[in-house]
């Protein structure tokens, strides 16, 4: 797997769009949380008079990671962009074929691209860690690698299923433009109307859809309970894995009895 993903490293390094999408996304994890700060400490200020600029507490050091990890997850969007081009990319001009002539198994070329998503949600991952340290130099809170672990993992399991979900919708979609305005219409507008539909109608459901089952691990400090009461922490993440799973499992299962 290691020689892999030396593979695909090579393949994507010089990709313009990926190169260009990864510095939008280093760039946009800073921007946007320093952004929401300074209009938080601003409104705040403003409320209490000078007083206090932090009144609820969302930069403590009991909340900053979840405030930092909460903000970024709105820029998942980016990356899944990227695995969205790389594999249709490959599918249209047909380099994927050239792996199996290699001697790659079919197996081998989408479970190297389910590895490239692991190393992506790693690195996304340690981005966060810096924003987090970034923003506690800022703020002038303490910085505790240890407080922010179970966010973290957390984290990774959200970008994960992000990256899956929108990997899924390349194998079956072998489309970039239709996949990504599918990616973003149903992130962004039609999963949030099913959440509001289930809370009505089916109350507990709404946090088990296909992104928001990773979306309700971090919820932004104060508001947890704003779609209904959430199960425990411990099922909504054993819920995000196994939809992690059925993603992985249905990415693998098209692209090995498709038509290349």
């Amino acid at each position: 797997m290691f020689r892999n993903l030396q593979i695909e490293w090579m393949k994507i390094k010089n990709y313009r769009v990926f190169q260009v999408f990864s510095v939008l996304y280093m760039l946009g994890i800073l921007i946007i949380i320093y952004i929401f700060y300074k209009i938080y400490t601003q409104m705040m200020s403003r409320v209490t008079g000078g007083m206090s600029d932090d009144i609820f507490k969302l930069f403590s050091e009991e909340t900053i990671w979840t405030t930092v990890c909460f903000s970024t997850s709105f820029l998942l969007y980016l990356p899944g962009m990227v695995i969205i081009n790389l594999f249709i990319n490959e599918v249209n001009f047909k380099t994927h074929r050239q792996n199996i002539i290699d001697g790659w198994k079919r197996e081998t070329f989408i479970y190297t691209k389910i590895g490239l998503i692991t190393c992506i949600s790693i690195v996304v991952t340690i981005m966060n860690i810096i924003a987090t340290a970034i923003m506690c130099n800022v703020t002038n809170t303490h910085f505790s690698i240890v407080a922010g672990l179970e966010t973290l993992g957390y984290t990774f399991i959200q970008t994960f299923v992000y990256l899956m979900f929108a990997l899924l919708l390349a194998t079956i979609l072998r489309r970039s433009g239709v996949a990504i305005i599918v990616y973003f219409i149903y992130g962004l507008l039609l999963e949030f109307i099913f959440m509001w539909l289930f809370w009505k109608i089916l109350p507990g459901l709404q946090h088990f859809l296909p992104l928001q089952v990773a979306d309700s691990l971090i919820a932004f400090p104060g508001m947890d309970g704003i779609f209904g009461d959430k199960p425990d922490k411990l099922i909504m993440a054993g819920s995000a894995i196994a939809f992690a799973g059925l993603y992985v499992y249905l990415a693998v299962r098209k692209y090995k009895y498709d038509d290349l």
